[in-house]
């Protein structure tokens, strides 16, 4: 088993991280693997006094300059020895027992390639429950077309997988911000995913930091968009359906058109609106804004009475 650790400026949190991993049961050995992005706090120096602690158990990559979070996860992933992979953010935290619980399901389910499961979302400092924006369907198996369709609706840090099918295909390093979906559609290719409600782990959600800046910004959503297109191309190219690669690339569109409207980017919101129709037709939200898109200031006062209507879309993060 191989635990991949993601951290960027995470000092305050990577060592009860590291803690909760080093306090799990598993009937199997296991090597940690910390990739730390150039964090500019101390999170290096927690994770080496770790690694001195644990010397055959923690393993360190370090990076001289910050390479963004798919050339990290791509370079440390790279090194995993395990026969599965359970992938983990900085700032998170394992319960105990989420680690055998996983594997005794890969175990015994061949035909799945990924389990994961519902986490509960805490303040990043208190740990005292919060909500966060999820999708309600959470469907307890899919597939690689079902998450270009609607997205993943779990967080990276719930995911294990058998690492024959992570290793089979590079991680794509020119995603600059948004590399999860890819990542999870080379994995599923040919097999297929499952989905435990059954929480196994807290995520900490960080109102002001990292994820709020990259949700909230015009030009980093932006990139993150071409992310999202980029990773419709990858599972086009590995042979996923048609239907639902266009399906995924006019629910991305939609997403950036909602949120160019809401920051009053009109030329952004028509080009996203226009591209998502000719993409697919996916829903009655994207029919208004697509039949409003000469009027975005009207649009813009009745849009909260449409995310009641049909429910907010989102990228993940």
């Amino acid at each position: 088993m191989s635990v991949i650790v993601l951290c960027y400026r995470q000092g305050e949190y990577v060592g009860p991280c590291l803690q909760s991993i080093l306090d799990q049961t598993l009937d199997a050995p296991f090597e940690v693997i910390v990739g730390d992005d150039n964090s500019p706090d101390n999170s290096l120096d927690v994770i080496e006094s770790f690694r001195s602690r644990y010397p055959d158990v923690i393993k360190v990559v370090s990076h001289d300059t910050n390479v963004g979070f798919a050339a990290n996860f791509a370079h440390t992933v790279s090194l995993a020895k395990g026969e599965y992979i359970a992938n983990i953010d900085g700032d998170d935290l394992m319960l105990p027992g989420k680690l055998q619980r996983q594997l005794d399901f890969l175990r015994e389910h061949p035909a799945y390639g990924l389990v994961v499961h519902k986490m509960r979302t805490v303040d990043q400092d208190t740990l005292g429950p919060v909500s966060y924006p999820l999708p309600q369907k959470k469907p307890a198996t899919f597939d690689a077309e079902y998450l270009i369709k609607n997205g993943p609706y779990f967080f990276h840090s719930s995911e294990m997988y058998r690492a024959q099918l992570r290793h089979r295909s590079p991680v794509d390093v020119g995603l600059k911000s948004v590399c999860d979906v890819a990542h999870l559609v080379q994995v599923l290719v040919g097999s297929q995913g499952c989905y435990l409600d059954e929480e196994w782990g807290l995520y900490r959600v960080n109102r002001t930091g990292m994820t709020s800046m990259r949700i909230n910004n015009p030009e980093r959503h932006r990139e993150n968009m071409n992310d999202m297109i980029e990773t419709c191309r990858i599972a086009a190219d590995l042979g996923i359906a048609s239907d639902a690669v266009n399906r995924g690339r006019a629910r991305f569109y939609l997403t950036s058109a909602i949120f160019y409207l809401e920051h009053g980017r009109e030329d952004n919101f028509e080009d996203c609106i226009e591209s998502s129709w000719r993409a697919a037709r996916i829903g009655m939200k994207q029919l208004v804004l697509y039949s409003m898109r000469r009027w975005p200031r009207m649009l813009r006062t009745i849009y909260p009475w449409l995310k009641q209507m049909a429910g907010r879309q989102r990228i993940s993060a």
